[in-house]
């Protein structure tokens, strides 16, 4: 299949990676070329705008950070629904707004198909794929999402993948955040954190995020497998999602810290970051406002 792709940081590069692999002809655009080298050198080619990558192509694919980069790279004369060919399907893998996808899905096939699993299950193929949009679409595209991921479920119209991974950002956002001050509570405590790492983890509170965060506590590795700007994001999308209907506590209160993170050491800092926010003297010069 001829693909478009746009965006090939963190997560776009492992993605690319995958279906050059799988045969597919792969032209890719970013916004800074080096950042696509990666991609370039295992045979995908270099389109010097979101237009020329859209154009001659069977499927268009966006991965970017925020919901205003999708918006500038889908609208507009230079943009994927005025160049893509006629019958050709788009699809949105960023971590959007569920309302900016039904918007883009009015007249065109474009598909919302947020990811899960981080650069990891990016680089082994086992992401979780939470698709919206026209169930026609979304079965010419299936198998390309399988190359991707070992989870795809189409969860409705436009705006529901989206609204799914907002769901799924919540849980790790609260997730997230409990490990870190569990993780506090055990240096505050005097154990030794491998220790109690061996314990915890077979147990209820064992999950894959834990085995992720832990060890880099333990090391003080701050590095992102998910970014703290980007995680702040995604949970101000998932309070806008509620609405007035449900009130999101942990939610809000993570979406804050991780802005303090952001203030604090900067954007790009991974989501295990949220232990600094353990440190009383922290949280009385950085806490939320």
């Amino acid at each position: 299949m001829r693909i478009g792709w746009i965006g090939t940081g963190l997560m776009g590069a492992p993605m690319v990676a995958r279906l050059v692999a799988a045969g597919h002809r792969l032209t890719v655009h970013n916004r800074t070329r080096d950042r696509a080298e990666p991609s370039l050198a295992l045979g995908a080619d270099w389109a010097g705008s979101i237009a020329a990558a859209a154009r001659d192509r069977d499927l268009v694919i966006t991965m970017l950070p925020f919901p205003s980069d999708v918006e500038a790279a889908y609208l507009g004369p230079d943009g994927i629904l005025a160049n893509a060919s006629p019958g050709a399907v788009a699809v949105d893998m960023s971590t959007s707004s569920p309302a900016l996808a039904r918007r883009l899905a009015t007249g065109y096939p474009v598909l919302d198909a947020p990811v899960s699993g981080g650069p990891a299950g990016a680089r082994s193929g086992t992401l979780s794929i939470f698709v919206g949009g026209d169930a026609g679409a979304f079965e010419r595209v299936r198998p390309v999402f399988e190359v991707l991921g070992s989870t795809v479920v189409h969860h409705g119209p436009a705006g529901a993948g989206q609204a799914a991974k907002l769901v799924n950002q919540a849980l790790v956002a609260n997730v997230t955040l409990g490990i870190c001050e569990a993780y506090a509570l055990a240096e505050a405590a005097g154990l030794d954190p491998a220790r109690v790492h061996e314990s915890i983890r077979v147990g209820v509170a064992g999950s894959p995020l834990l085995d992720f965060a832990w060890p880099r506590l333990t090391e003080g590795d701050l590095e992102p497998g998910f970014k703290v700007a980007h995680l702040a994001k995604d949970l101000g999308l998932a309070l806008d999602e509620a609405g007035d209907t449900r009130r999101l506590p942990g939610t809000s209160l993570v979406r804050d810290l991780c802005r303090a993170v952001a203030r604090a050491l900067g954007g790009d800092r991974g989501t295990q970051a949220l232990i600094t926010q353990t440190q009383p003297s922290t949280q009385s010069s950085e806490g939320p406002r």
